[in-house]
């Protein structure tokens, strides 16, 4: 099976999840941003693409949303999404169904094992002011996500 992973990342965190994923897997890891041109990927030659997003109040990344709706696949691939945020409550589900619908809507399939990665802390506001109080993903949430990658794999 060969896999790649596609992210969009505004504080990073995202990021550090799919740069992890990536080297767990040897594989390439490419940043979806507001510019990216949806070509630039060409997933027919992938079996599983890897999908990494914030949670934006309940929402996932615009760039990843604008990415899913322009591409163009060409042949039945199979996506994986992991998520990271910063909150409390189940928000993460209503992310998985927003990026699930785009993806069916293009006629692929978003597999329902999802890794979600929830830093749990002070509000957004306290951590604009005080940024030290990030410190995620923790190594532990970085083995949670290579763990999770090699299963789907199998």
């Amino acid at each position: 099976m060969k896999p790649i992973v596609l992210y969009s990342s505004k504080s990073g965190n995202t990021e550090k999840i799919a740069s992890e994923i990536a080297s767990e897997l040897s594989c390439s890891c490419i940043k979806i941003t507001k510019d990216f041109n949806s070509s630039t990927a060409n997933l027919r030659d992938f079996d599983l693409v890897f999908l990494g997003t914030g949670n934006y109040g309940a929402k996932p990344n615009a760039d990843m949303l604008n990415y899913l709706n322009e591409m163009n696949p060409k042949k039945n691939v199979n996506f994986a999404l992991f998520i990271t945020w910063f909150g409390r409550g189940k928000t993460d589900k209503a992310v998985y169904d927003k990026i699930k619908a785009t993806v069916e809507a293009k006629g692929q399939r978003l597999l329902d094992n999802y890794y979600s990665c929830l830093f749990e802390g002070p509000s957004i506001i306290a951590r604009l002011i005080f940024p030290k109080t990030r410190g995620h993903p923790t190594a532990e949430d970085l083995s949670n996500a290579r763990k999770w990658a090699r299963e789907l794999i199998k």
